[in-house]
């Protein structure tokens, strides 16, 4: 029996925790503020702590920061029916074991408690209490609420503490170049050069140069010694986009550059340091890449230590409302604009498409729908889709009638073979029964995968009730 504090001004979900620690064998200990949490860690020592971060007086942030350097012992599991990615970023940076938005479901409750109260015996060191810099910019600020994006934000408090080179993956137009600048100017770097590279668009007889920089005389057209990104960097964050594209020669220079931290200017021998952190993106899978010949796997691999995935707009169905009221406001800076909000009708049109271009896809509607809109508030005829309601359905029908092919021709091939060897061994007699059960099983496994285990969210992408999300999953 372990004592749990509760920390929340809301007095019936205080009351909700103490009835589910209780049947989980605890002991709750209740606070409504900063200064009684405190009070209680001191006199109780609980073993660890769930708290919200909007409280009168002391705020849950001022309170972890306060626990952290009284207690640092005891995890902090900070709550908050209203997450943004500073909140998320600083909760983490200042040492919180875990962020959980409202409402909070019982299996992330038991999960976090088993994972706190089975930490190591000795603890890592911890992060020093300085602030994070100041929020992003507007036009770089990275915006969500939805399950997967607070993993991410999660992700990238943690990754703030250090300068491990990071592999960020996702489909494009996902942010992943925001989300490399928000963990930059969320570390200790901050005040240090972000650069970024896209690998794509440069020339591959520029890109060698560009990277290192190269010697007065170097190759024809070099009039001069000059700089490269690498070293112009600084102590900052080197962030190579497109990573799939460098050329494979290069790949060979970059992995032998990030396993020495250093590297030479084209046309000298001087061995320069790397002190940039780097952080590479692809909108491409490696793996798929590797196995086709295109790209190294020893680099792939030095990439690979921690890899960061940015969920598809798709499955961030939360998240359209606020993206699109985030892009309405810029749009009105931009445009000299006095838009008010957006009608519902429109703001149901924009979830039921698809996306394919994802976030960037996404800003670029709201802004042009914005320029055409003659009202206060965005309607659905001021939406620019740059295709009508037909052409969505004939665009969504293409994809899935091309999803549906590929499904069609496996499940056949799949019943041919079933009936292959149950004719010869006598072995799966209810072959329907036993195909459809292993598709509801890929299906809930995916699901669950794109909503980082999130059986809300899981049941929403499947259009099921989460009852019978789970019926089928104790069943299967």
């Amino acid at each position: 029996m372990s004592k749990i504090l509760v920390v929340d001004d809301e007095h019936a979900i205080c009351q909700a925790f103490s009835k589910v620690l209780q049947l989980e064998g605890h002991t709750p200990l209740v606070a409504s503020n900063g200064n009684e949490a405190l009070e209680l860690a001191r006199s109780e020592r609980p073993e660890v702590v769930f708290m919200d971060i909007q409280m009168p007086g002391t705020d849950g942030l001022a309170t972890l920061e306060q626990l952290q350097a009284e207690h640092p012992d005891i995890p902090v599991i900070i709550m908050t029916a209203y997450g943004t990615v500073d909140t998320a970023m600083k909760a983490m940076h200042l040492g919180a074991f875990d962020y959980l938005g409202k409402p909070v479901e019982l299996p992330q409750i038991r999960n976090l408690l088993t994972r706190a109260l089975h930490k190591p015996e000795s603890s890592a060191e911890k992060p020093s209490l300085t602030s994070p810099s100041s929020p992003p910019a507007e036009q770089d600020a990275l915006v969500g609420q939805s399950a997967p994006m607070q993993e991410v934000f999660k992700l990238m408090g943690l990754l703030t503490r250090n300068d491990l080179t990071v592999l960020i993956t996702g489909e494009s137009g996902v942010g992943k170049e925001l989300v490399a600048k928000g963990i930059h100017k969320h570390s200790r770097s901050r005040e240090q050069p972000f650069i970024a590279i896209n690998c794509a668009a440069i020339p591959e007889q520029l890109l060698e140069s560009e990277l290192f920089g190269h010697e007065k005389g170097a190759f024809t057209g070099a009039s001069e010694r000059r700089m490269g990104h690498c070293e112009t960097a600084g102590e900052g964050t080197l962030f190579l986009d497109e990573i799939s594209e460098l050329p494979y020669p290069l790949q060979g220079k970059l992995l032998r550059v990030l396993q020495e931290r250093s590297f030479e200017r084209v046309g000298s021998s001087l061995s320069i340091p790397l002190r940039a952190r780097v952080i590479v993106a692809s909108n491409r899978n490696l793996e798929q890449e590797v196995e086709a010949g295109r790209f190294r796997e020893d680099l792939y691999h030095r990439l690979n230590l921690v890899t960061l995935r940015i969920p598809p707009l798709r499955t961030r169905e939360d998240d359209i409302k606020l993206l699109a009221h985030h892009f309405l406001q810029q749009a009105n800076i931009e445009l000299h604009k006095t838009l008010q909000g957006i009608e519902n009708e429109a703001l149901e049109q924009l979830r039921q498409y698809s996306w394919p271009g994802n976030v960037r896809e996404l800003e670029h509607v709201i802004k042009r729908s914005a320029l055409q809109a003659r009202g206060q508030v965005l309607t659905r005829h001021d939406l620019d889709l740059k295709c009508d309601e037909t052409s969505l359905a004939d665009n969504s029908s293409a994809s899935e009638e091309a999803a549906y092919t590929h499904l069609g021709a496996a499940a056949r091939s799949a019943l041919s073979q079933l009936c292959k060897e149950s004719g010869q061994q006598n072995q799966h007699a209810a072959p329907f029964h036993h195909l459809v059960s292993f598709v509801e099983q890929e299906l809930i496994d995916e699901a669950l995968r794109l909503s980082q285990d999130n059986q809300v969210t899981a049941s929403k992408l499947l259009g099921l009730h989460r009852s019978t999300l789970r019926k089928k999953m104790r069943n299967n």
